[in-house]
Order: structure tokens, then C-alpha cells, then sequence
């Protein structure tokens, strides 16, 4: 397979989700049927299930094909060789093992859903206008709960990130609750990031005092351009940060400053619906500066390519694997 002559994406995509089937243990006898039939009816099939298999075997034991093994796409079984004993439609058990995977998946996050008032699916950024003035923009993949009441402003940061601008009112200070601790502004605008049971809090304007749940309970103030983490084990100390970079995602960017290639695909992906891997533990330690769009993703990877001088095999554009 070259660049000139791709292979049409829907085999790429057929070939791939049949590896990853097999790969990840779910074929059944008849599924192993169903794919000679596939492999059979077009050489073009053939020639685009040896290049993933090839790209496959490169892959190792790395942790993102682990990954992508507790994530296997659902191989589609072409209808001419599905049984037609009945007029209901046969699933075959790789199939539904597969799609079982993925509705578990969505499952799991039902709790948030349920409780947030706004969130973003993935590579979504949302503006919410609040009932005081105040402002939330969701980032990537994120969820908040609002709790105003008469005397107090709290949001709920359940998942992801968020940027606030915040409308002064003395009478009810407007607090952030994320994991083990809270933020509560003393001026205008911060962005808090969940991690876990933490959090990241940076200040873009003016500051805010930053509360800590774990024992021994204590409060520290950071002013802007500063940024403070916080999580089971209480408050770091505050750090100066570059705003501009840690704020770049409300502007659509993601920016890096000599930091590993691995890194940045891995904020990458928190933009992507797919997936995107590193191929090579030194490729992935190369240090890199420069900014790519986030509205974009697999344009980005395109940008990487260009910047860094590498290349990239795409199993469709929702998994891409960049090498040298």
C-alpha cells in the first residue's frame, strides 16, 4: 500500500477491525469463516489485511496496543455470508462481544451524565452562561454540576476541564469543587483540570485561594500566572506557569514547548474520537516545540508530520499510528 495508491478506506477500516477482533481473542469458528469469505472475494482485501497485520506485529507489547486490546473495534460481517435461517437478523458472537464492549463503555459514564448540568463529548468545547453573569467554557470530554444557592456560587467539576470567567458578587463567593479540594475566586478568570481524585488549577487573572480536603486541611492563595496542584495528599507548593500555554485550548490550540512527542499525542487524543499511537520508544521521548489546532485532530497529526519530518499509517483516520 503506497501514499499514491491507497487503499479505498472502508477496506483499510474493514481489515483493521478484523485484526482487532482476532487479536483481542473474540473470533468464533464462524467468525474465522466469515473472514476467508471476505479475504477471498477482492484481492484488495488480502493486500490491506497483510498491511495491517505487518503494521500490528510492529507494535509489540507497547501499552497503546494494549490499549486498543481493551477497546476492539466490531469486525462487519458482510451480509452474504451471514446465516439467513430465520427472518431475524444473526449477530455473530464476535460482533456482539464487541458492541457488548462498547455499550459497557458508555454505561459506566451514565453517572456523570446524570448528574451534570452541561458537559462536552469528546472533542467537543462548550460556552456556558450562568445564571449571575458568570461564564464556564467546557474543554474536551467534560462535565460540571451548578449549585447556586442564596448565599454561595459552587460548580461541581465532575470530569475533564473547564476555564471561568466569574462575575463579582461579594455577597456570594463563586467556588470550584474538584476531587479533594476547592478553588474560589478572589478575581476573574482560572481554568481547573480534574486529575483522579486532584486536580490542576491555573490562574489567568487576578487569583483565587485554593482549599484542600486532606488532613491536615489548609488554604493557600496563588496570584496570576501561577499554577498549583492538589490531590489526597494536599496542596503543592505554587509554580509560575505560562499562561498563554495552558490556556491555549480555549482558543483552539494545543502549543508544547520542548516537550515529548509522546506527550503531546496523548493530549492530542483527549480531542480525538479515534485513536492515535506512537510507534518507538525513542520517537516518542523526542522533544518537540510548535502548536497544532484541536478542532482538528487528524489534521494535527498531519501538521506533526510535517514538523517533525515522520510519517503516519492510518487504519481510517479514527486510529493512527505515527513512525519515523
Amino acid at each position: 500500500m503506497t501514499a499514491e495508491q491507497p487503499l479505498p478506506r472502508h477496506i483499510s477500516d474493514q481489515a483493521s477491525r478484523w485484526i482487532t477482533a482476532r487479536d483481542a481473542g473474540i473470533m468464533t469458528p464462524d467468525d474465522d469463516e466469515a473472514l476467508k469469505v471476505w479475504i477471498d472475494a477482492d484481492p484488495r482485501h488480502a493486500q490491506a489485511f497483510a498491511e495491517v497485520g505487518r503494521l500490528w506485529e510492529q507494535l509489540g507489547d507497547d501499552p497503546f496496543r494494549e490499549a486498543l486490546r481493551e477497546r476492539p473495534c466490531a469486525p462487519v460481517i458482510p451480509l452474504a455470508v451471514r446465516k439467513q435461517q430465520s427472518r431475524r437478523i444473526w449477530i455473530p458472537p464476535a460482533l456482539a462481544a464487541s458492541l457488548a464492549l462498547f455499550t459497557v463503555g458508555a454505561i459506566q459514564d451514565w453517572p456523570t451524565r446524570w448528574r451534570a448540568d452541561a458537559s462536552t463529548a469528546v472533542g467537543e468545547r462548550k460556552q456556558v452562561a450562568l445564571a449571575d453573569g458568570s461564564h464556564v467554557l467546557l474543554d474536551t470530554d467534560s462535565a460540571i454540576e451548578i449549585g447556586y444557592r442564596s448565599d454561595r456560587r459552587v460548580i461541581r467539576l465532575l470530569k475533564g476541564e473547564a476555564a471561568f470567567t466569574v462575575a463579582a458578587d461579594p455577597r456570594r463567593p463563586f467556588t470550584v469543587e474538584a476531587g479533594t479540594g476547592t478553588t474560589t475566586a478572589l478575581g476573574t478568570r482560572f481554568i481547573v483540570s480534574r486529575r483522579g481524585q486532584g486536580a490542576e488549577v491555573t490562574v489567568t487573572e487576578h487569583s483565587v485561594r485554593i482549599g484542600s480536603f486532606a488532613a491536615p486541611a489548609r488554604f493557600t492563595d496563588v496570584t496570576e500566572g501561577e499554577r498549583l496542584r492538589y490531590g489526597p495528599a494536599g496542596l503543592s507548593a505554587p509554580e509560575r506557569t505560562d499562561v498563554r500555554i495552558a490556556s491555549a485550548w480555549t482558543r483552539g490550540l494545543l502549543l508544547f514547548v520542548d516537550r515529548p512527542l509522546g506527550e503531546v499525542v496523548a493530549e492530542l487524543n483527549r480531542y480525538h474520537s479515534g485513536y492515535i499511537g506512537v510507534i518507538g520508544a525513542d520517537l516518542a521521548k523526542h522533544r518537540v516545540s510548535g502548536g497544532v489546532r484541536i478542532d482538528d485532530p487528524v489534521g494535527a497529526v498531519g501538521s506533526l508530520e510535517r514538523m517533525l519530518g515522520i510519517h503516519s499509517a492510518r487504519l481510517t483516520d479514527r486510529l493512527i499510528f505515527l513512525h519515523g
